[in-house]
C-alpha cells in the first residue's frame, strides 16, 4: 500500500477505534448508573419497609439485635439503627457497642434534612465501600425515635455487570475489525485510484501528452480526471502548433544562405543552420568556432545594447554580423552575412561592365580607325581592303552583341526559349557538316561517332544548335594541327557529348575560370581568333537550362576533352516542360 493508501487507513483506524471505545465507555458508564439507581431505588424501598417494624420495636422498648439480626440475613442487606444522638442500637452485621457514633454520617445527615439520605462512601467499620439509604423513624406525634440505615455492598453490584461489559466489548472488538476491514479495502481503493491519477499526470508531465486518466471510480475522481485529459488534450495541441511553428522556422533558417546561430549568455550554441556548421564545423562554444575577439566584444555588447550590428572577420572571411538579443535576456540571435561574397559579385558586376566596355570598345576603335584611313585611301583596292577589315570587326561586334543577349537572356531564366521534343540526330548532323567543312578549311581532320540508338530530347533547337557550335568552334579555333572528334552516346535515361581536340590544352590552375564571363586563357591568342570570351559560358549555361552537367577535361600541349551529359525525358515530360522557363 502507498504512503497515501497508509494514511487514510490510519486515520479511519484511529477514528474508528476512538469513535466505539468513547461509545464502550459511555455505554458502561450508563448501565453502571443505572444499575446504581436500581440498587438504590431498592434499598429505599425495603428501608421504607422496615420502617414500621423498627418503629413499633422503639415504642414498646425492646431489644432490637435479634429482630435486626434475623432480618439483615434473609433481605441481603446491612441494617443499622442509630437513635438519636448517633447511639448504634442495633447492626446486623456488626456488634453495636463496638462502634462509634453515627450521628455524622452524611446519609444520616441527610436524612434528618430531607427525609431520605443516600450516599457512597468506604466503610470504616466494615473495611469496603457501600451504597447507603438511611431514613427517619420517628412515632405518631412526630418525635424522632431514631434513624434506619440500610447498606448494600458495591463490588457484588459491578461483579454483577462483569458479564455484560466483557460481552460489550467482545463486539465493540468484532465492529472494530470490521469497520478496519472496509476502511482497509476502501483505503486501498482510493489510493489505487489516486495512484494511477498520479502516475497519468506524472507521464503527462515528462511530457507524454497521449497519456488518458481513466474516467473511473467516485465522481469526485472522474471530475478530476476529465480535466486532466482536457488539459492534456488543449496543451497536446497546442504543443503540436508550437512544433510546426518550430519547424518551420528551423527549415526556413536552414535553408537560408546566411549564417544562423542562436547562444544563451554563456556562449553555447543553442542552434545553428546548416550553412554555419559547413563554414565553422560543429562547436559546443561559438568562441571555439570563430576564435575572434572583435566578435566576442560584440557578443557582450548585445546584452548592454539589444541590438549591435558590425562587420567582422573571421578565419573564414568577414562577415556582417547582426546580434539581437531575445528570449527576456536568455539568448541572443546572430545573423552572419557573407560580406565577401557582395564584395565579390560587386567586383564581378564591375568586371562585367569593364570588359563588355572594352570588348565593344576595341572593335568600335578599329573601325573609327579605319574609317579615318579609308578617307585618305587613293585606290579602289585600299579602299576595298579597308571595307574588308570594318567588316570584320562590325561582325566581331556583332557577335558580341548576340552573345551577350544570349547569355542574359538565360541568367535571367527568360522564357523566349521554351521546351519542345527536339531531333537531336538532325542537330547533330547539321552541325557535324557545318564543323567538318570549318576545320577542312584549317586543315584539320574531323570525326563524328554515334553510339546507342537516337532518341528525341526535351529542350530548345537553338538553344542546342548553340551549344554544339560552341563546342565544336573552340576546338576548332584552339587546335593548330591535328583533328577535333564530335561523339555521341545515346543512353538509357540520358545522351552524352564529347567534344575532343588535340589543340593546345588548357592550363591546369585556370580550368576552373574557363567558364567565366570574357575569360581567356590566352587573350592575344583569343582575339586574333575572334573569340567574344563568352561561348563557354554561353555553354554552361544552356546545359542548366536542359538540367544537365559538363566536365571539362584538359592536359596543356595535348588537347581538351568537354562532355555534356543531357537527360532523355518521355514525351509526357516533354508536354509538362513545354512553354516552361528553365530552373
Amino acid at each position: 500500500m502507498g504512503s497515501l493508501g497508509a494514511r487514510i487507513f490510519l486515520a479511519f483506524a484511529l477514528l474508528i477505534s476512538m469513535s466505539l471505545a468513547i461509545t464502550y465507555f459511555n455505554v458502561i458508564k450508563d448501565v453502571e448508573r443505572f444499575h446504581l439507581a436500581h440498587t438504590e431505588e431498592s434499598l429505599t424501598q425495603k428501608a421504607r419497609m422496615l420502617r414500621p417494624f423498627i418503629r413499633q420495636l422503639l415504642e414498646e422498648g425492646k431489644d432490637l439485635q435479634p429482630w435486626v439480626l434475623a432480618m439483615g440475613k434473609p433481605s441481603g442487606v446491612r441494617i443499622t439503627v442509630i437513635l438519636p444522638g448517633g447511639k448504634v442500637a442495633a447492626d446486623s452485621e456488626h456488634d453495636p457497642a463496638t462502634m462509634e457514633s453515627h450521628w455524622s454520617r452524611p446519609e444520616v445527615q441527610m436524612a434528618l434534612k430531607r427525609g431520605l439520605g443516600m450516599s457512597q462512601r468506604y466503610s470504616t467499620t466494615l473495611g469496603r465501600k457501600l451504597l447507603y439509604a438511611a431514613v427517619p423513624v420517628k412515632d405518631r406525634e412526630g418525635h424522632l425515635l431514631g434513624v434506619l440505615r440500610v447498606a448494600y455492598p458495591l463490588a457484588p453490584v459491578k461483579e454483577a455487570l462483569h458479564p455484560l461489559f466483557r460481552r460489550l466489548l467482545l463486539e465493540n472488538l468484532l465492529l472494530v475489525l470490521l469497520a478496519l476491514s472496509l476502511a482497509l479495502l476502501f483505503s486501498r481503493y482510493v489510493s489505487s485510484q489516486l495512484k494511477t491519477v498520479a502516475d497519468c499526470t506524472q507521464a503527462m508531465a515528462q511530457g507524454d501528452l497521449t497519456t488518458r486518466v481513466p474516467e473511473t471510480g467516485v465522481r469526485e475522481l472522474k471530475i478530476l480526471a476529465r480535466s486532466l485529459n482536457s488539459m492534456a488534450a488543449s496543451l497536446q495541441e497546442l504543443f503540436k502548433a508550437r512544433e510546426e511553428e518550430r519547424q518551420k522556422m528551423k527549415l526556413l533558417l536552414s535553408s537560408m544562405p546566411d549564417l544562423v546561430v542562436v547562444t544563451d549568455r554563456k556562449d553555447t550554441i543553442l542552434f545553428a543552420n546548416q550553412a554555419f556548421f559547413r563554414l565553422f564545423g560543429k562547436e559546443e562554444k561559438l568562441w571555439r568556432a570563430l576564435r575572434t575577439p572583435r566578435l566576442a566584444e560584440l557578443f557582450t555588447r548585445v546584452w548592454e545594447e539589444k541590438k549591435v550590428k558590425e562587420e567582422v572577420s573571421t578565419p573564414r572571411g568577414t562577415f556582417e554580423v547582426t546580434a539581437i538579443e531575445m528570449v527576456l535576456g536568455k539568448e541572443a540571435l546572430l545573423l552572419f552575412h557573407d560580406v565577401e561574397e557582395r564584395k565579390r559579385l560587386e567586383k564581378m558586376k564591375t568586371d562585367f561592365v569593364a570588359n563588355v566596355s572594352h570588348e565593344l570598345k576595341t572593335p568600335l576603335t578599329v573601325v573609327k580607325g579605319y574609317l579615318e584611313t579609308l578617307e585618305m585611301a587613293k585606290s579602289p583596292e585600299e579602299r576595298e581592303a579597308f571595307i574588308k577589315k570594318m567588316e570584320k570587326h562590325i561582325q566581331r561586334l556583332i557577335s558580341l552583341v548576340s552573345d551577350l543577349l544570349l547569355l542574359s537572356s538565360l541568367e535571367e531564366g527568360d522564357t523566349l526559349y521554351s521546351r519542345t521534343p527536339v531531333d537531336m540526330e538532325a542537330i547533330l548532323e547539321k552541325t557535324a557538316q557545318w564543323a567538318e567543312q570549318a576545320a577542312r578549311d584549317k586543315g584539320l581532320t574531323f570525326s563524328f561517332q554515334k553510339r546507342g540508338t537516337p532518341r528525341p530530347i526535351t529542350g530548345s533547337p537553338y538553344l542546342l544548335e548553340q551549344l554544339l557550335i560552341n563546342l565544336l568552334d573552340n576546338a576548332i579555333k584552339y587546335t593548330p594541327q591535328g583533328k577535333v572528334t564530335l561523339s555521341v552516346n545515346y543512353r538509357e535515361e540520358e545522351v552524352a557529348i564529347n567534344v575532343e581536340d588535340t589543340g593546345i590544352g588548357i592550363p591546369h590552375d585556370k580550368q576552373d575560370r574557363v567558364f567565366e564571363r570574357f575569360y581567356r586563357v590566352d587573350p592575344s591568342r583569343s582575339r586574333e581568333s575572334g573569340g567574344t570570351g563568352l561561348g563557354l559560358s554561353i555553354v554552361k549555361h544552356i546545359v542548366r537550362f536542359h538540367r544537365g552537367t559538363i566536365e571539362l577535361e584538359s592536359k596543356e600541349g595535348e588537347g581538351t576533352r568537354i562532355t555534356v551529359t543531357l537527360p532523355l525525358e518521355s514525351q509526357e515530360e516533354a508536354g509538362r516542360a513545354r512553354d516552361s522557363p528553365w530552373d
